[in-house]
């Protein structure tokens, strides 16, 4: 009986997990809300000013996605070139790319309850860095954005 409950547990659990992306679900103007990574399975918050937290995606239905990309701080911000990209769904990610063969970014993607989406680096498979154990990691490293929608 118990392991009919944890199947039918795991189940449910999988199908909630597997929902499926829409564009209508990512589609919009999303502002960045709150950015960091995972260290040893801990959540890491940077800490940004409002200039910095004026990083956005426009992701377009017609299949266009612009990203802009400001550093600085406040009163001295450096906005770069926007970087205009195609987008498409791919399971439960985004990639951003330029044609087939060059994708600039992909990202998970979760969709939280508070109408916000997180993106995660998508990272199928631990990458080796030969005699550099900082550039390994780094290139490893689960980095997250979560974005607020704005319309």
């Amino acid at each position: 009986m118990d392991k009919i409950f944890f199947l039918a547990s795991f189940m449910t659990v999988s199908l909630i997990s597997a929902q499926k992306l829409r564009n209508e679900d990512v589609t919009g103007f999303w502002k960045l809300k709150e950015a960091g990574f995972y260290e040893n399975k801990k959540k890491v918050v940077k800490q940004f000013d409002n200039c910095r937290l004026m990083r956005n995606y426009a992701i377009r239905e017609d299949g266009f996605a612009i990203y802009n990309y400001v550093e600085g701080k406040v009163g001295d911000c450096s906005p770069s070139e926007p970087r205009l990209s195609f987008w498409r769904i791919v399971e439960n990610r985004i990639q951003f790319y330029v044609d087939d063969q060059n994708i600039l970014e992909e990202v998970e993607v979760t969709m939280n309850k508070d109408n916000t989406i997180t993106f995660s680096s998508y990272i199928p498979e631990q990458k080796k860095v030969n005699g550099d154990a900082l550039a390994e990691k780094i290139v490893n490293t689960v980095h997250y954005d979560i974005l607020e929608k704005q319309y």
